[in-house]
């Protein structure tokens, strides 16, 4: 296969570039938490097919309004979430931010589609090439605001797994174990598992956090496929 070079932007604005012989080409998705009007939302983006892919697995069978705003359109569908083990039923709203390219989408229980122009007005979204960005605007309670938290890009790389790539920082840092990780290049390798759920890996590089949740059978392989990966953090 040859080299593919691919640059994906997160909704906090971190860019990053993974170059190798992968296949690079599948979709990648932003996750982020933010917190508009004294609550905690979780936000994703990622082109628009995979935002209505997202309604759908949520079980909105129909984006029924819409409305203009940031210069794109705000479409919103209702949906009903099951919580496993309780069976307790709630009505939630979908709101999808459709851009040129790109989404931001997300989910609101008990609301209406109001809540969700109210939520995305707060918002400042910009629209790049590779990616948005995700700010609070000038409608956002000053109270209330805060940054992005908990970002993060997922991208699936077939014949190697899940990748989860954050910024290194004080907070991602206490996730990496107290003992040294093996010597890799741009970084440490760090290998732990979950019970039940089999083993995971985590590659710290110079300003990057990856965690790898390798394709099942390949978590011996994964070594080998991370040295010819390179994920790093461009301007």
């Amino acid at each position: 296969m040859r080299r593919q070079v691919v640059v994906h932007r997160s909704l906090d604005g971190v860019r990053v570039r993974l170059s190798g012989r992968h296949d690079l080409g599948g979709p990648v998705t932003s996750v982020a938490r933010i917190a508009v009007a004294g609550r905690l939302h979780e936000i994703s983006s990622g082109a628009r097919a995979d935002a209505s892919a997202w309604a759908e697995d949520i079980g909105v069978r129909r984006l029924d309004q819409e409305f203009r705003i940031h210069g794109g359109r705000l479409r919103t569908g209702r949906a009903v979430s099951v919580a496993p083990g309780t069976g307790v039923r709630e009505p939630v709203l979908a709101a999808i931010w459709e851009g040129r390219r790109h989404a931001v989408f997300t989910h609101l229980y008990h609301a209406r589609p109001a809540d969700a122009v109210a939520f995305f007005g707060a918002l400042r979204l910009t629209e790049h090439d590779d990616g948005i960005t995700v700010g609070h605007g000038a409608d956002a309670p000053s109270r209330s605001a805060s940054a992005l938290t908990e970002t993060a890009l997922v991208k699936e790389v077939p014949g190697l797994g899940l990748l989860e790539i954050s910024a290194l920082d004080a907070r991602s840092r206490r996730l990496l174990p107290p003992w040294r990780g093996a010597a890799v290049a741009g970084g440490e390798l760090f290998q732990d598992t979950v019970p039940g759920q089999g083993p995971y890996f985590l590659l710290a590089l110079r300003s990057l956090l990856v965690t790898v949740l390798p394709e099942e059978g390949l978590a011996e392989r994964v070594p080998e496929r991370l040295s010819g990966l390179a994920i790093e953090a461009v301007a």
